[in-house]
């Protein structure tokens, strides 16, 4: 292979860059002194694009009789949101090509030797190209149609209602100018690059097209009939039917594999479920009830299933009442996720650990620097295996009111969950290789495996393909306690006093990838890094909870809130069974203690402003004041995060530096908002 040739065609002056040491380029590189035109993609960012939304609702209602009303609602929107992106470009490289059944060839620009375009008498070369004329747009167009009608009345001791229900929605995402391969393929039989810009079937606009209904029918009744200590029992029942459909079609280009750089989703189907409830309140004492409930459910292929739910209350006088539940869960898998076919998506930066050493960065013998930030193509979504979670959950609390302005909720519970329904990530399915190959799609020419002493290893060939299907996770267990207090203060002149605290303290959290394995509680850690065995896994900091209160008096109220977020350790402790015999840092400089050598080292400083090796803990404090004293009219002003408190550091998000799933990037900032009230 060539080098890699950019060349300055039309381009303007204010474009032209020469390269040199200023870019990093050697003055023994091909590139050094070359003039190319420097593009600035930047200026089809956006922030905020264009949007355009309509949306219509009306609902009615009917008395037919005394007892028996009609009613119903309809209701559609739409909305359109258009995207501007940058000129077309190809990369040197190969780019991944998907038909709707999977991976099609590959392609990449190789100028043959003799083409026109090609500078080199006696190699091939590759060419990076971006058409600045050829801007990508996309523009998504979503449309949602409601329907329901129903009936609701009384008759013969029942309260009781039935209703239908039709649900549409519609989506379609329209592409434009991306490349057509049978018209790019003619670049390498020696198509000049200028005869080639200038077929106008170079390119093709693509319409992705998708849709989901539900037909559904329920009732539902309740009453009440004899008498116990604590009064009548009482009876809730229903049914339900429905059917579930859902069409996701490629375009017909895209489909048999011409477009390049797009992915496929393809799924075609529905299924018909049906399932019933019912439910008894039984105050055995004026002090003591008792609920049951059940409920059944029926999907095709999956055996029709029954779980139950069984609660007390027991008021033990006017300050202290207990409250205690025990129930089971089931939920079948949704129907994306069971129908065949499924997604298609590009991934890039995977690093392979079949082909690249632990330290993340050097090629193993016959690999390549690629294989330690790889790009490859992704397919999964459905799995006709899946079978339904299931979940069992205790919960046991009380509520203690030792005066008539305090009260004290505490709940304990625990709930468990197995064959929990979870999409696969390309991490875990790399790290588990050997334990499921057929997640793994490899080169199988020997001539590009690694070696070992100068002997090729099979089975690691260069990545090409990573199956990512939905999954029955092992098991899920959480035991935790949540607290609430709220006090009310009169302070007579001078007003009013209401103060809240919430806490949810975790007590454990543990993980099995597959029944049988080792569980260890991981509350208070990343999971996949305190187990290597794990996959990332939620972060699950010990405690999160807050305080808020409020004043007022007359027209005036201030209310001022403060949020806590605990911090989550990164240190690695031990791999599914097996325990390290010192904790070590996942992050920063490697270690002679760390316990195996892939310490992730692409921020060696870590350690310097993270000694702990965690993500800190997280408080912001809020305050507010409202104004009621004019008439109809209410006038507000809050400030969040008032002491501009940043969100902590955490390695594992290089692009915004924060967790987003339990810190915001929000600094100190001010909302004023008048509300008037029109008599």
């Amino acid at each position: 292979m060539g080098t890699n040739l950019i060349t300055d065609m039309s381009c303007p002056d204010s474009q032209k860059l020469t390269l040199g040491a200023r870019e990093a380029i050697l003055p023994t590189s091909i590139l050094f002194g070359r003039t190319i035109c420097n593009y600035n993609a930047d200026l089809y960012s956006e922030a905020q694009g264009e949007a355009t939304d309509l949306s219509v609702m009306g609902v009615g209602s009917l008395k037919i009789t005394e007892n028996v009303s009609a009613f119903a609602e309809v209701a559609y929107t739409k909305s359109e949101r258009p995207y501007t992106g940058a000129g077309a470009t190809l990369g040197t490289g190969q780019t991944t090509n998907f038909n709707s059944s999977g991976i099609a060839d590959p392609f990449q620009i190789i100028l043959p030797i003799g083409h026109p375009d090609n500078p080199f008498p006696t190699a091939r070369a590759s060419v990076s190209v971006r058409l600045e004329d050829k801007l990508r747009t996309q523009t998504t167009t979503n449309e949602n149609a409601r329907a329901m009608a129903g009936l609701k009345g009384s008759n013969y001791g029942f309260d009781w209602e039935t209703a239908v229900l039709w649900n549409r929605s519609e989506r379609l995402q329209e592409y434009d100018n991306f490349f057509y391969i049978p018209t790019l393929k003619k670049i390498n039989t020696g198509t000049s690059m200028a005869t080639l810009f200038k077929d106008p079937t170079l390119t093709k606009d693509v319409k992705n097209k998708g849709s989901a209904e539900i037909m559904q029918w329920d009732a539902k009744a309740t009453t009440e009939f004899g008498k116990l200590g604590g009064g009548a029992i009482g009876l809730a029942t229903g049914v339900e039917f429905r059917e579930e459909r859902i069409v996701l079609a490629p375009d017909a280009d895209l489909a048999a594999g011409n477009i390049l750089g797009l992915a496929n989703s393809v799924i075609d189907g529905s299924r018909k479920v049906s399932s019933a409830f019912i439910e008894l309140r039984t105050p055995f004492l004026k002090n003591f009830e008792m609920d049951f409930a059940g409920r059944f459910d029926k999907y095709p292929g999956i055996k029709a299933n029954f779980v139950p739910k069984v609660g007390a209350k027991w008021n033990v006088n006017d300050s202290l009442s207990f409250r205690s539940t025990y129930a089971e869960g089931f939920r079948a898998p949704a129907l994306v996720q069971v129908l065949p076919g499924g997604s298609q998506f590009f991934l890039s930066g995977l690093w392979d650990p079949k082909r690249c050493e632990d330290d993340e960065q050097t090629p193993k013998p016959n690999a390549t620097a690629a294989d330690c930030s790889k790009s490859a193509s992704g397919t999964g979504g459905a799995n006709p295996d899946l079978k339904p979670e299931t979940a069992k959950s205790y919960s046991f609390g009380l509520i203690f009111s030792p005066t008539r302005n305090f009260d004290v909720l505490v709940d304990w519970y625990k709930i468990r969950k197995e064959g929990e329904v979870m999409l696969g990530s390309e991490f875990q399915a790399l790290k588990d290789e050997d334990r499921f190959p057929q997640n793994i799609i490899r080169d199988p020419n020997p001539v590009n495996w690694v070696t070992k002493d100068g002997v090729p290893v099979p089975g690691t060939g260069p990545l090409l393909s990573v199956k990512l299907p939905w999954i029955n996770q092992g098991a899920t267990e959480v035991t935790g306690l949540d607290v609430e207090m709220r006090m009310r203060n009169n302070l007579g002149t001078w007003g009013n006093l209401s103060s809240t605290f919430r806490g949810s303290y975790q007590i454990s959290y543990k993980i099995a990838q597959v029944l049988g394995d080792v569980e260890n509680n991981v509350a208070g850690k990343r999971p996949g890094l305190y187990d290597w065995n794990l996959s990332s896994g939620p972060d699950t900091p010990r405690f999160k909870g807050g305080l808020s209160t409020n004043w007022s008096q007359g027209p005036h109220s201030v209310s001022g809130s403060i949020a806590y977020v605990g911090s989550v350790s990164l240190m690695r402790n031990r791999d599914a069974g097996t325990i390290y015999p010192a904790e070590f840092c996942h992050y920063g400089t490697r270690k002679a203690t760390d316990a195996v050598p892939n310490r992730n080292t692409s921020n060696p400083r870590f350690e310097e402003f993270e000694e702990s090796c965690k993500v800190p803990d997280w408080t912001t404090v809020g305050l507010g004041y409202t104004y009621t004293g004019f008439k109809n009219l209410g006038l507000s002003i809050n400030i969040a995060n008032i002491f501009d408190s940043k969100a902590p550091y955490d390695p594992a998000y290089a692009t915004s530096g924060y967790n987003t799933g339990l810190h915001n990037n929000r600094g100190r900032y001010f909302t004023l908002s008048a509300n008037y009230k029109f008599n």
